[in-house]
């Protein structure tokens, strides 16, 4: 519906037209000019009377004028709102159903020291965060987890869909936090142990790293092979401009250090799993590398919208204010017509 919704106390009713009920402004005028006239009418009303010497009795006349004057003022507040389109709330499970079919991610991230080479701005870990972290945004309805890995990996969060709380615990990723190094096959297996048991349709790993593999236990291609039998897609990312990049050291320090990134390791990491691998060489290369990766791995999702409208509740409104009014002026031209 192309109108405003708002729902109004005490009524449990949604309102098409809310700005109707500036109408009931004209009520309190209407008592006035009904209290005005029955003043005059008194005035003009005088006869010798008894009444001051006698008990008082009620004036059951006045009194059903009163009661039916209030039978028009109710109907009319029916009538006003009626004209303000009174309607059932929407249940949005109700009227438009959706299916999506989410997509369980886990990024796997290499921090190990040489992420902080400068050849991508302001460093390459800083870089990766900032894309991931849009990619994060972008996918609203998937789960997504983090793993880190150096010599050894560590799930930072989860699989989760509190894009929040993993946006907060991204934004925590530092190198140093285990044994230095850089173990592909390790962070890849647990990547795919994180993604085992999801029962989701597709499942994705976005392996990304800077450097050859040179720790841990397992090898790439085993994990990778394992992803592959798991069902899982791997997208590799390795991350560093051609040559050499200038690479923080100690006592801060710049050294220009060569770029080794094993490109044909990580492009059989991807084709055996069905992925793809990508060379980031700079920031752009790398933001271009998630929209692809968000464009090829696109949540499906499949709207049902049955197109009804809410339950209209006007009619109820409309039908008793008119019989109100009717009955108003049914019983003041007929049973008070000739009574003063």
């Amino acid at each position: 519906m192309g109108s405003s919704i708002y729902k109004i106390w005490p009524f449990a009713f949604e309102y098409v037209h809310p700005e109707a009920f500036w109408i009931f402004l004209i009520i309190p005028v209407i008592i006035l000019w009904y209290l005005f006239q029955r003043n005059m009418e008194f005035k003009q009303i005088k006869l010798s009377s008894t009444d001051q010497f006698t008990r008082k009795k009620v004036n059951w006349i006045a009194l059903l004028k009163h009661v039916n004057f209030g039978l028009f003022l109710i109907g009319l507040s029916y009538v006003i709102l009626a004209l303000a389109r009174p309607h059932s709330p929407i249940d949005i499970d109700e009227y438009e159903k959706k299916n999506i079919e989410g997509i369980d991610i886990v990024i796997s991230m290499d921090v190990s020291q040489s992420m902080l080479a400068e050849d991508l701005k302001p460093n390459r870990l800083e870089a990766a965060k900032e894309v991931a972290a849009q990619f994060i945004e972008d996918r609203p309805t998937d789960r997504i987890g983090l793993v880190l890995y150096e010599a050894e990996a560590y799930t930072q969060s989860p699989m989760t869909t509190d894009h929040e709380l993993l946006l907060d615990q991204l934004g925590k990723v530092q190198t140093g936090m285990v044994t230095p190094g850089t173990a592909i096959g390790v962070g890849l297996i647990t990547a795919v142990i994180r993604l085992a048991e999801s029962d989701a349709k597709s499942k994705v790993v976005i392996l990304m790293t800077d450097g050859l593999n040179n720790s841990g236990d397992i090898k790439p291609l085993e994990a990778a092979e394992i992803a592959k039998e798991k069902g899982i897609c791997v997208y590799t990312i390795g991350v560093g401009a051609e040559g050499t990049a200038p690479t923080p050291i100690f006592g801060g320090f710049n050294m220009s250090m060569p770029v080794q990134i094993d490109e044909e390791l990580l492009t059989d990491i991807a084709n055996m799993t069905g992925g793809k691998y990508y060379r980031a060489r700079n920031n752009t290369e790398l933001k271009h590398i998630y929209k692809d990766i968000d464009r090829l791995e696109k949540s499906k999702v499949k709207v049902l919208d049955f197109k009804i409208d809410p339950p209209e509740k006007y009619y109820g409104f409309l039908i008793f204010g008119i019989l109100l009014i009717l009955g108003y002026k049914v019983i003041d031209n007929s049973a008070l017509k000739s009574i003063p």
